[in-house]
């Protein structure tokens, strides 16, 4: 090899080792730079040919794994999904308490009882009832402030998807045209270039988000999809759309294809919830129609039950002394609606003593039929039309048997019924009892008794009914305002839209027309059966595993009431939530605690109402052991048992349900550090291998250096001998 030859080597020394220390270099800098993958150099011999004349760099070679980084993205998604999960449950346990802690639903019941069995030794003194209210209102509010703050938790995560989706799109074009600034490179050479950092970094990012799988192409590009392989990145690229549930519909995000020369969509838009497995979304989503709305659910049936079983006692009893007025809830009912009654009951007039001062008795008879009767003290009776305003009108025409003059109303008994409510009120000072007479034979709605069914002496109460048993039969108009609908939307178990009617309702259409629409319309999706105690059956196809039926709108109104029909018989998998919406005691009775039914009529007796009986009042109390019925609600099941045993599984519920999230985030939290891990160490740098590398090259460099000098001094010296 000539002087010429050596120099040349020297030269592409000192090029090749510049190179790559300028690679060393970067990797020292970007040491700490998240997603930055190290360079490695690959040299090769440089030939001259048939000789080797130096070295050259083959290629840069940025060290990736594409099983650890797909490994590191699907950690990143999973670790994301339950963080958001975990996160919104730290939340939720602020706000409902834990048994014991005197906020739960279990201290302010077992509040309730204590306050009772105070009461029991003095019930007519006002701090007795005032502490019974007193507790009542403590966990009437605390349902209430509970739903509240449930739907609250709803909505900012509702919020936080729709953000979330904006972010999604903006990472997903941020990649597409990554792809394309890198594609470009790569064809220039730059098989380094930082592009692909930046491409790694918005794809990590985009994992926390939804899960991703990544599949390499020779041109350096990256095509994104979903697990399941819906396009996100390719030779066009995706974009989601996200409607949110403010009407009360099941909110929706949505996917389509965008032509990136033009920007417009391509084809048709399709559900995205199926297709999601992973990512903050996932986790939001699912807390948001899955465990919030469940516990909802649960929190409502709860208030119902406790509604249920403390209106029920408090009606079969009453207040010492009596009221000259009891004022009944909404109960969606209309003047023309039927009675719809059997049994008998009583309605007894007394003076502020409790003394009985008349007796009116009202046989409903053994079915409904305008055969009721009304008597006054045992006298003839008084048939009325058999609906509820003429029932009404007839006690307010009722004759006082010692009013000579037989003028009607001189009962001094007064009936209204209007907007849904009936109350029931004297004109003469006396006091007003609800009873039946006889238990063998007691009045009944739809299994409900007269004076629970109006709500005459209710303890609770909520913004929607919490009777369900309306007594209405399929003959019976629906007595609408005017002409309505219903929109019904069948969601999938990811939340997708399977189905959306919109069901007309006529302003005189029976509620057997009513429910056959409802049939027609959902027809291989849901069916719906009015059964004999006027309940309203939901059946869902059982070919939809997990499908629900949400109301997403109800422009229907049962005359003046305000009760629409979907209230009125509890329709839509939501509806049982709204049981705990605005739960209060009755306001008669937080503003007179007096009212509250701590005494049990006794018909019999001329005193029917005693000072000192504390008969109700125990059996009030012992609703803390008495067994009610609950409907399924959320996870919890149908199911009887007590008040108390039933707030404590909603609790169990919460904590099975919180201790699985943080279980599986503590899970995937550790898979994705051991995944960062095995990355770092394969594709991150290493200070001691830099400074290896480093000074390698620059001895490297030294070397073709020195060589150059030598070469130098050579040809100086053949000079002088020239």
């Amino acid at each position: 090899m000539g002087l010429n030859g050596i120099m040349s080597s020297a030269l592409s020394a000192l090029q090749t080792n510049t190179a790559a220390l300028r690679v060393v270099s970067n990797n020292i800098a970007n040491v700490n730079t998240p997603d930055y993958a190290r360079r490695q150099v690959n040299l090769q011999t440089l030939a001259g040919g048939p000789e080797v004349a130096g070295v050259d760099i083959s290629d840069i070679e940025r060290v990736v794994d594409q099983f650890l980084s797909q490994e590191n993205l699907s950690a990143t998604s999973s670790s994301s999904r339950y963080d958001a999960q975990s996160s919104t449950f730290d939340q939720i346990s602020a706000l409902l308490g834990s048994p014991g802690d005197g906020t739960a639903l279990t201290s302010k019941l077992s509040d309730i009882f204590a306050a009772l069995g105070q009461a029991a030794l003095s019930p007519t003194t006002p701090s007795s009832q005032n502490n019974v209210v007193n507790a009542m209102n403590s966990l009437a509010s605390s349902i209430s402030d509970m739903s509240d703050a449930l739907n609250g938790l709803q909505t900012q995560i509702d919020s936080q998807v729709s953000t979330a989706v904006t972010s999604v799109n903006t990472l997903i074009k941020q990649i597409f045209d990554l792809n394309n600034q890198i594609k470009l490179a790569d064809a220039q050479g730059e098989t380094d270039t930082a592009y692909l950092d930046q491409r790694d970094t918005a794809m990590s990012a985009l994992a926390k988000q939804i899960d991703i799988r990544t599949v390499p192409q020779g041109d350096g590009t990256m095509l994104v999809s979903t697990q399941d392989g819906i396009n996100l990145v390719g030779s066009s690229y995706a974009q989601l759309a996200y409607t949110s549930g403010e009407d009360g519909s099941s909110a929706s995000i949505s996917i389509q294809d965008t032509d990136p020369q033009t920007g417009g969509a391509i084809g048709n838009a399709i559900a995205f919830e199926p297709h999601l497995s992973g990512g903050a979304i996932k986790g939001l989503v699912e807390m948001r129609d899955g465990t919030l709305t469940s516990l909802e659910n649960e929190l409502g049936a709860f208030a119902q039950g406790v509604a249920l079983a403390f209106n029920r006692v408090n009606n079969a009893n009453s207040a010492y002394p009596p009221p000259q007025s009891l004022a009944g809830r909404n109960t969606g009912m209309l003047s023309a609606d039927s009675m719809n009654f059997t049994g008998k009951t009583s309605i007894i007039l007394t003076d502020a003593s409790g003394v009985k001062q008349h007796v009116v008795s009202i046989d409903f008879g053994t079915s409904a039929a305008p055969a009721y009767n009304i008597s006054v003290d045992g006298g003839a009776a008084v048939t009325f039309d058999g609906t509820i305003g003429g029932f009404a009108s007839a006690l307010s025409g009722l004759v006082d048997p010692t009013d000579a003059t037989n003028t009607a109303g001189s009962l001094g008994l007064k009936a209204d019924f209007t907007d849904g409510r009936l109350t029931l009120s004297t004109t003469n000072g006396d006091g007003v009892v609800v009873a039946d007479p006889d238990s063998n034979n007691p009045s009944a709605r739809g299994g409900v008794g007269f004076s629970q069914f109006f709500g005459l002496n209710d303890l609770f109460q909520s913004s929607v009914p919490s009777i369900l048993t309306t007594g209405i039969s399929g003959s019976d108009s629906v007595g609408l305002a005017a002409a309505g609908s219903l929109k019904l939307t069948i969601s999938g178990p990811s939340g997708e839209t399977l189905k959306t009617v919109s069901v007309a309702v006529g302003a005189g259409d029976t509620f057997s027309s009513f429910v056959a629409n409802l049939n027609t319309q959902l027809a291989g999706y849901a069916s719906f059966t009015l059964n004999s105690d006027g309940s309203l059956t939901t059946t869902m196809n059982s070919a939809l595993s997990g499908a629900t039926l949400q109301v997403t709108a109800d422009t229907t109104s049962r005359g003046s009431t305000g009760v629409s029909l979907s209230q009125l018989f509890g329709i839509g998998s939501d509806y049982m939530a709204q049981e705990a919406v605005g739960f209060t005691v009755n306001p008669a009775i937080l503003n007179q605690p007096s009212l509250i039914a701590f005494a049990k009529p006794d018909l019999t007796d001329a005193q029917v109402v005693g000072s000192g009986d504390s008969t109700g009042l125990m059996a009030l109390q012992n609703l803390a052991t008495a067994q009610q019925t609950f409907s399924k609600a959320g996870a919890l099941g149908s199911q009887t048992t007590n008040l108390v045993n039933y707030a404590s599984s909603f609790y169990q519920d919460f904590a099975t349900r919180s201790a699985t999230a943080q279980t599986n985030q503590t899970t995937q939290d550790d898979r994705l550090s051991e995944a960062q891990s095995r990355m770092a160490s394969n594709s991150g740098v290493s200070l001691d291998e830099e400074l290896s590398n480093m000074m390698m090259y620059q001895q490297a460099y030294n070397a073709g250096a020195r060589m150059l000098t030598i070469v130098g001094q050579l040809y100086d010296t053949l000079l002088q001998i020239v």
